[in-house]
């Protein structure tokens, strides 16, 4: 079974990761490089032999897991050595799983609550200490900051879902671009330009408000080319498999354009091109609603539904839970569907952020969940 069919749902234990890494064939490189706040090993990985050095580090938050997954898609890759050619002029380092204790709990921070995304300057957490040390000993000269965003963002002002975000982090509170920022625009300008063929106007560029906490910036003002990448939604894609297929390649078109320095060709305008993220989804549109807000009833609603994601028996849950309603919303929706089609004869009781129960099975079903 390819690791493709194996990890198919949101949530990736650490002990099913590390069981897989411990199946590659090759198993020189890789190596416990520190222990998490509850002493759950993290593992690195070596690929390639070449001089060129790139730093990949996933799951620094615990529920994004779908980077994870494409880095073990691009590990089993390297298992066939067709593809070796592609790590002649490199050297990876991988770090597939940075937040263990967040993953087995699928929460975005660690095991003392702490984002390890805001840790790059007080380095309080024994997980922001192992990736400072890697980085230091590896002294790499690119960086990929690999994480996940939610379902609400479009690539541009109402635009199509952003299935992928990337940034070019600043490196200080002006948003200079330096040389070292530059080569990251040209790289994710590459990337961008190959993606658009198969997910056109799918692509995204993350908001770059400088914050020496977080860890691509603190990269970045060290003069290191750091790219981040956001894995986001793909059109009924919430297990984000789909997503996960795009991220390799995105990975994959990195390689190769670092390796043949491909991206000296491009210029800081394409990257700039990039639509910026834009807030404007929702999950689900229930139009045509009756509403029951504080005992008081509104007649043909639209009824915004956000679903949140509840690990339950080791499997990511989404439960809709109820965000606002209006008769006049301009909010995009994955999905949309009519009141009468919900087939209940009562008002639906608002409360805000709180689940509806009494329907979730039905929108599970509708909603391809």
């Amino acid at each position: 079974m390819s690791i493709k069919e194996q990890f198919v749902d949101r949530y990736l234990a650490p002990d099913e990761l590390n069981s897989f890494l411990n199946q590659l064939k090759s198993l020189d490189d890789l190596s416990i490089i520190g222990y998490s706040e509850e002493n759950r090993p993290i593992y690195g990985l070596n690929r390639g032999f070449g001089p060129i050095k790139i730093l990949l580090w996933s799951q620094m938050h615990g529920n994004e897991s779908t980077t994870t997954k494409a880095l073990c898609q691009l590990l089993e890759l390297f298992e066939n050595e067709a593809h070796q050619r592609l790590l002649s002029k490199l050297t990876l380092k991988i770090i597939p799983q940075l937040n263990p204790d967040g993953a087995i709990r699928f929460i975005r921070n660690n095991a003392n609550n702490i984002d390890l995304n805001r840790d790059a300057v007080d380095l309080s957490q024994s997980e922001s200490k192992v990736l400072f040390n890697v980085f230091k000993k590896f002294n790499p000269d690119y960086c990929f900051n690999l994480h996940g965003q939610r379902t609400l963002y479009a690539a541009g002002n109402m635009g199509l879902p952003a299935t992928l975000s990337f940034l070019a982090p600043s490196g200080d509170s002006k948003g200079s671009i330096s040389y070292s920022r530059e080569i990251s625009m040209k790289i994710i300008a590459a990337i961008n330009r190959s993606l658009q063929i198969e997910i056109p106007g799918q692509i995204g560029r993350y908001d770059d408000l400088f914050n020496i906490n977080c860890v691509g910036d603190k990269f970045s003002s060290l003069k290191v080319p750091t790219i981040l990448l956001e894995a986001g939604h793909y059109p009924n894609d919430y297990s984000r498999n789909t997503t996960a297929t795009y991220v390799l390649k995105a990975l994959i078109d990195s390689i190769k354009i670092i390796s043949s320095g491909d991206f000296k060709n491009y210029k800081i305008e394409q990257y700039l091109s990039i639509p910026e993220n834009s807030r404007d989804y929702c999950d689900l549109l229930i139009t045509g609603a009756a509403i029951d807000d504080n005992g008081k009833v509104y007649e043909d609603q639209n009824l915004l539904i956000n679903y949140k994601e509840v690990l339950i028996n080791s499997k990511v849950n989404f439960i809709p839970c109820m965000i606002d309603y209006s008769n006049d919303f301009k909010e995009l929706s994955h999905k949309s569907i009519q009141f009468g089609s919900i087939n209940i004869k009562t008002p639906i009781v608002f409360e805000r952020g709180k689940p509806i129960d009494q329907i979730q099975n039905i929108l599970d079903k509708m909603c391809n969940i």
